[in-house]
């Protein structure tokens, strides 16, 4: 459903990023492998979309340089990386560099699926859809494969920064 314009809140993009600093987050990296090419980049607008069947969304910006790949490969991985894991963050955040290069990086056995060894989670996907949303499009995954760490602590995203949670009970 489509809200009418005429409904709508003007927002200044400022104060869009200023609350959704506010929105604690987990630091995923989603790769994928297509035309022979590894790609792969830093997310934080992953969420559960359904439970039968089971469905995550990722929002990809058009204007990210994995964008292309991401659409078109039939299948991807959100790495949910934990809290020893920020670097790999950050790379994966970086232009103009191979993020594939250097520790942390190996492939998900029985496939040529590129992951991040030891991440928090691993969540293979199979593309079921792209829907255009403003800049973005959010690629529908149906899970095909789940691999928990859960001793691991996860990586979070508030306020601009890394953080880790802390631990409780």
């Amino acid at each position: 459903m489509t809200v009418p314009a005429q409904r709508r809140t003007a927002v200044s993009a400022q104060d869009y990023r200023e609350a959704m600093s506010l929105l604690a987050v987990p630091v995923c990296v989603v790769t994928t492998r297509a035309d022979g090419e590894n790609r792969g980049l830093t997310a934080s607008t992953v969420t559960g979309v359904s439970l039968d069947p089971p469905l995550v969304s990722v929002a990809v910006a058009r204007s990210s340089s994995c964008h292309g790949t991401l659409t078109r490969a039939p299948q991807f991985v959100i790495n949910v990386l934990g809290d020893d894991q920020r670097h790999l963050a950050t790379r994966f955040s970086t232009r103009d560099i191979d993020r594939f290069a250097g520790e942390g990086v190996s492939t998900l056995p029985g496939t040529e699926l590129p992951v991040i060894t030891d991440a928090h989670a691993l969540y293979r996907c199979a593309l079921r859809q792209v829907v255009p949303v403003g800049d973005h499009d959010l690629l529908i995954g149906e899970l095909t494969d789940v691999r928990l760490r859960p001793e691991a602590r996860p990586l979070t995203w508030y306020r601009r920064a890394f953080h880790r949670p802390e631990q409780h009970g």
